[in-house]
C-alpha cells in the first residue's frame, strides 16, 4: 500500500522543480527582452553585460549564470530576429502563386524587414556575419536556411518557365545581393530617402526581370 505522506512529498518536489524551472525561464526571457531593447538603443559595440545588469536591476554576476558572455546573449537575441525574418519571407512567398510576383513580394519583405529593424539587420548581416554560419541550439542547419525560401521561389519560377534555365543557387544569390545592397544603402547613407529607395527597388526589379526572363 502506498504511503500517502511519501506520495505528497514526491508531488511537492515535482511541482517545486517545475516552478523553479518556470522562474528560471522567465528570468532568461526578461534578460533577452531587455538585451533586445538595449541593443537597439545602443548598437553592438556599446552594448555590455554591465549595462544590461543595470537596466534590469541585477548584479552582473547573475547574467553569467544564464549566458557565458555578450556574444552568446546576442546570439540568442538574434535568433528571434532570424525567425521573424524567415517567417516574413515565407509569408510573402505563400501570399501569391505568380512566380515573378512571388519573387517581388519576397524582395519587398526582405527590404521592409531591413528598414524596419536596422539594428538587427546590421547584427545579422553586417556587424557579425559569423552569426549566419552558426547553428541554433539543438540544430545542425545554420541560419542560412532562411534563404531556402528565396531559393525555392527561384526553382518554382524555373519549373513554370518564368526564369531561364541555369543554376538556381546563383540566381538566388543574385537576388539576395541586390536586396542586401538596397538595404545597406538605405541604412548607411542618409541621402537614400524613402522615395529614392522605392525608385531603386522598382528599377532593380525591372533589371532582374530583364536579366532572368527566358
Amino acid at each position: 500500500m502506498n504511503n500517502p505522506i511519501n506520495s505528497d512529498n514526491k508531488t511537492s518536489r515535482l511541482f517545486g522543480r517545475r516552478r523553479k524551472g518556470d522562474q528560471k525561464e522567465q528570468m532568461r526571457q526578461l534578460m533577452l527582452n531587455a538585451a533586445s531593447e538595449l541593443f537597439i538603443e545602443q548598437g553592438y559595440n556599446a552594448f555590455s553585460m554591465r549595462k544590461l545588469a543595470e537596466k534590469i536591476g541585477y548584479a552582473p554576476a547573475t547574467l553569467y549564470l544564464y549566458f557565458t558572455d555578450k556574444d552568446q546573449l546576442l546570439f540568442c537575441v538574434v535568433d528571434d530576429a532570424f525567425t521573424r525574418f524567415r517567417n516574413d519571407l515565407a509569408q510573402a512567398a505563400e501570399s501569391v502563386s505568380d512566380p515573378w510576383e512571388r519573387l517581388g513580394r519576397i524582395g519587398d519583405a526582405y527590404i521592409r524587414f531591413g528598414l524596419t529593424h536596422p539594428a538587427y539587420y546590421q547584427l545579422m548581416f553586417m556587424w557579425r556575419v559569423d552569426y549566419l554560419l552558426q547553428a541554433r541550439h539543438g540544430e545542425e542547419a545554420p541560419r542560412m536556411e532562411a534563404f531556402q525560401v528565396l531559393l525555392d521561389a527561384v526553382k518554382y519560377a524555373q519549373n513554370l518557365g518564368a526564369i531561364k534555365s541555369g543554376e538556381a543557387q546563383a540566381y538566388s544569390d543574385l537576388l539576395w545581393a541586390t536586396m542586401h545592397g538596397i538595404v545597406a544603402l538605405a541604412i548607411q547613407i542618409p541621402a537614400f530617402s524613402e522615395e529614392r529607395i522605392a525608385k531603386l527597388t522598382a528599377q532593380a526589379k525591372e533589371m532582374l526581370y530583364l536579366a532572368l526572363k527566358p
